[in-house]
């Protein structure tokens, strides 16, 4: 019964309510892929007082008929002054408007950002100077194939020393769900100038959103103020937790 009320309560610092036993240590013994900022669970209090996390939002649009493979999102250090993609070594990729445009010779894959009154070329530039830890990860297909939102996708980072860092995002809709067209993602990682999410297959005129709920960010500016560098999110509530309630009855049957 403690089990499921911590899933109903969505201890969303830590996404499902524990750290996974799987973790990808970076250098110096950085726990990278799992969000060190997390509210240790005997704080319900101050979990609660945490602002409620919104999310950043880009649109990844395959204007072609053609599947384009190993297509990268992020990575702002090796994007934000466009260049090639590695996915299109004869094409270019370009800024307009704020999207990002990556032509190659049978296709045209935009990445834009979701937020009206900001770019995506804007949002790069804060993943670099405000790295966040991301608690869910809501990915909604809003044209072609339904499939695209099951396809894999890997996180790839580094540091400057040249240490990389690989790993999987496990992408599977839930069974109970009613909707084929989204999925919710509960895996921590993190993203920082650095990271890129490699789309392994962008099917032929696919339009796939990604929301990235934040549970933690950096802002080096709130020091200006007297306060913390880093602020902690609760959950956004996008996903609900189930609690099954067994009666005193069954429990004495049970426990014969």
């Amino acid at each position: 019964m403690e089990n499921a009320r911590n899933f109903a309560n969505e201890n969303y610092l830590n996404a499902d309510g524990f750290i996974d036993d799987d973790q990808m240590y970076f250098t110096a013994n950085e726990d990278f892929f799992n969000a060190d900022g997390g509210m240790p669970m005997a704080q319900p209090m101050m979990q609660q007082s945490a602002p409620t996390s919104q999310p950043y939002i880009i649109t990844v649009s395959n204007a072609s008929n053609t599947t384009v493979s190993n297509f990268d999102v992020l990575g702002a250090y090796q994007y934000i002054n466009a260049g090639t993609m590695p996915s299109t070594p004869t094409g270019t990729t370009t800024y307009s408007g704020g999207s990002l445009v990556s032509t190659g010779t049978s296709y045209v894959v935009t990445i834009s950002s979701g937020i009206s009154n900001v770019t995506y070329q804007q949002f790069l530039y804060q993943s670099m100077n405000s790295p966040f830890s991301v608690g869910l990860t809501y990915i909604q297909s809003l044209g072609g194939s339904s499939a695209q939102i099951t396809q894999p996708i890997t996180l790839n980072t580094q540091d400057a020393n040249g240490n990389q860092a690989l790993r999987t995002l496990v992408v599977t809709i839930d069974p109970y769900q009613q909707q084929t067209t989204v999925v919710a993602v509960k895996q921590l990682y993190r993203i920082d100038g650095y990271t890129k999410l490699t789309i392994s297959t962008l099917l032929p005129n696919a339009v796939v959103q990604f929301q990235f709920y934040p549970a933690d960010n950096i802002n080096i500016a709130r020091g200006l103020a007297g306060r913390s560098a880093s602020r902690q999110f609760g959950s956004p509530n996008v996903v609900k937790s189930s609690v099954a309630v067994i009666g005193g009855d069954t429990v004495k049957a049970r426990l014969g």
